[in-house]
């Protein structure tokens, strides 16, 4: 893998598989579709208020491999606002205007966004990206189709799985199977996240009301 950033994610996969027994599968899964991706046309670089506020503070202050892979692949990003198709609800605006992701590998358009961000690279096998979530914002409860790996980067936040919530800082890596009801609350400092969907990456999440 000629690449540098897609050879030291694959790097990553294959570690963090042989650390963690439940994430064996997903990152076997990442690790074989990346020797498929292939670079995206260069685009226009998006950003949003939230990035521009905190991005460059919590890549400074994130630890561990994820941290790094951030650190490599942040100046080709593109940042946007998920789900425009819930504008007009309180709660979702809230959570829009202090909540940002960026595709780093993914599909050509990127639904979620409603093709606002462009991914730096191309697949439709996985879709991986990065999560800043500014302070005092909730992600609420949601849904999707998709087997998700989380990697919090930096920033200490609430974590809901199912019925339960906990606490999570820096270092700490989470599994969403199929159908997992989750979701974040950020406390007093904003928290950046790396992700990874192993499996139906062109899902649509739904929000659950509860």
């Amino acid at each position: 893998m000629d690449d540098p950033f897609l050879a030291a994610l694959h790097r990553f996969a294959m570690a963090e598989g042989g650390d963690h027994f439940e994430l064996v599968r997903p990152m076997a899964l990442l690790a074989d579709a990346l020797g498929r991706v292939v670079p995206a046309p260069e685009q226009r670089r998006t950003t949003l208020p939230v990035v521009d506020e905190h991005l460059a503070a919590t890549l400074e202050t994130g630890v561990g491999p994820a941290a790094d892979l951030a650190r490599m692949i942040a100046p080709r990003t593109s940042w946007a606002a998920p789900y425009p198709e819930y504008a007009g609800e309180p709660d979702m605006d809230a959570m829009r205007l202090g909540y940002a992701y960026s595709p780093v590998i993914g599909a050509a358009y990127d639904a979620v966004s409603g093709g606002a961000a462009t991914p730096a690279y191309l697949s439709d096998e996985v879709f991986v990206g990065m999560v800043l979530q500014g302070p005092g914002i909730t992600y609420p409860p949601h849904v999707h189709k998709a087997v998700e790996v989380y990697w919090v980067i930096a920033g200490t936040a609430d974590w809901q799985k199912g019925d339960e919530w906990s606490t999570h800082g820096p270092g700490t890596a989470f599994l969403h199977d199929t159908g997992v009801r989750h979701a974040t609350t950020t406390r007093s400092e904003p928290q950046l996240l790396f992700f990874a969907w192993v499996t139906d990456p062109g899902c649509a999440p739904v929000i659950v009301r509860l």
